[in-house]
């Protein structure tokens, strides 16, 4: 269980940062106050979180299933 739980947190810390290491639009640079960027990368890490567990409990019964 430890493990399942070790490798869910390094896809959900691994999906964050691919989100965060996508390039933006350098021409479109506009000041962004610091409640909506922090709303912002809370709302894509609650998202990933939610995507990766839910992946996780899908592949889990997919295994069960044909096991």
């Amino acid at each position: 269980m430890a493990l399942v739980g070790s490798v869910a947190l390094l896809l959900v810390l691994l999906r964050y940062v691919s989100i965060n290491l996508v390039p933006s639009d350098q021409n479109n640079i506009k000041e962004v106050s610091m409640v909506k960027t922090l709303t912002a990368r809370t709302r894509v890490l609650l998202s990933s979180l939610f995507e990766t567990t839910w992946a996780i409990g899908v592949g889990g019964v997919v295994g069960h299933l044909l096991a």
